[in-house]
């Protein structure tokens, strides 16, 4: 009786680098656009990528190909990237009927995305947060607050402006009279009009600035009901954090305050970016994300990234 032939092992099929835009949920009925895109090889980990404020989740893309999201997918991390409520496509906007405050951001719209970054997970990876500016200090509040739990989390100029972080009384006048600015034009006007000012892509909402102006006047990084401490829950946030400064940075985040900011978290490391990677300036608050002239501190990202978690 003739012998039947082997049956050919199938072969695995090659994995390719792929792109789904998605809605995720938020517990009280925001839909938050976002943007899951894959590596071609089993991913290393989970990146999710906060935007900063008054901007959207395209600010880690740039049209020559160069943006932090391709670095991140090139290297076989899983990337999401979002829009918090009210920016980008996660509407309705600011002026459109958009209405929301600091804690939203906090206890709504970061639980939202790492709930869903965890269970798009099939084996066991770490998820680590890169957010710029404000998508950094409120990664930090919800992750003190125990509201999600990022395996480490990357700061990149996150800062919030209290005056125990900040050392120059100049700067202090500065920030303390800009924000009194914003808040009247917003009582005014009924939100931030940034894409009016040319000063970001997306309005924000009238009660996030009356948010920040309160941080501010009562030097308390506080809930707006006064039951989560923001700035103590930072001696709770135990996972790694890096954050990324320039001395480009004037007034934002400024490396002295960025350093201070991260200081009270119990594991933490700086990158300070003292010039871009052709010799010339550092690049400016934005620039760190947008201006793709320092790969070189992204590098050291990544690595940082792979080090606290991947090889633990």
């Amino acid at each position: 009786m003739p012998l039947e032939p082997r049956r050919r092992a199938r072969a695995a099929k090659p994995r390719v680098a792929s792109h789904e835009a998605i809605d995720i949920r938020t517990a009280d009925g925001w839909s938050l656009r976002a943007d899951v895109h894959e590596p071609a090889q089993e991913p290393v980990g989970v990146a999710v990528l906060a935007h900063a404020m008054m901007a959207r989740r395209s600010e880690f893309e740039r049209p020559e190909g160069a943006g932090v999201r391709r670095m991140l997918v090139e290297r076989g991390w899983r990337v999401v990237l979002f829009d918090f409520r009210g920016h980008g496509d996660s509407g309705p906007r600011a002026g459109e009927g958009g209405r929301w405050g600091y804690d939203d951001l906090v206890a709504r719209d970061m639980p939202a995305v790492h709930g869903f970054a965890r269970s798009r997970l099939r084996r066991k990876r770490p998820i680590v947060l890169v957010g710029h500016s404000l998508g950094g200090h409120v990664a930090l509040a919800a992750q003190g607050t125990g509201l999600v739990g990022f395996d480490a989390v990357v700061s990149v100029a996150g800062n919030v402006w209290l005056r125990e972080l900040e050392p120059s009384r100049r700067r202090w006048l500065v920030k303390r009279t800009s924000l009194a600015a914003v808040a009247a034009v917003c009582r005014r006007v009924g939100r931030f009009p940034a894409r009016l000012l040319r000063i970001g892509s997306d309005d924000e909402a009238r009660d996030y600035f009356e948010d920040t102006a309160r941080f501010a006047r009562t030097g308390r990084w506080t809930s707006a009901d006064g039951s989560a401490d923001y700035l103590a829950s930072l001696a709770r946030v135990r996972v790694p954090v890096l954050q990324v400064v320039s001395d480009g940075d004037r007034l934002e985040c400024v490396p002295e305050c960025g350093a201070r900011f991260v200081a009270r978290c119990a594991s933490n490391e700086v990158v300070r970016v003292a010039r871009a990677d052709d010799g010339g300036p550092p690049p400016d608050h934005m620039g760190l994300v947008t201006g793709g002239r320092i790969a070189s501190a992204w590098d050291r990202v990544e690595a940082w990234m792979r080090r606290v978690t991947v090889a633990s």
